[in-house]
């Protein structure tokens, strides 16, 4: 898994990094798969919200913006 040295909001690239988080700590991803929040439609790896660094380093359970759980 490449690490990242600043934080960056790059879409693609942290839905990427929290697959392979998951992945490597054989966890479930919880996190939409293509960012879009189902419960306020926002994504959440936009420019608020979860960083490119944080989604390749922390288990993502909800969104940043609504606070909706993803795991409940």
């Amino acid at each position: 898994m490449p690490a990242e040295t600043e934080e960056t909001y790059d879409i693609n690239k942290s839905i990427a990094r929290q697959d392979e988080y998951c992945r490597a700590h054989k966890l479930p991803h919880f996190a939409p798969v293509d960012g879009i929040c189902w419960a306020c439609g926002r994504n959440i790896y936009d420019k608020d919200g979860i960083s490119t660094k944080r989604a390749s380093k922390e288990f993502i359970t909800g969104c940043p913006h609504c606070h909706r759980s993803y795991c409940d």
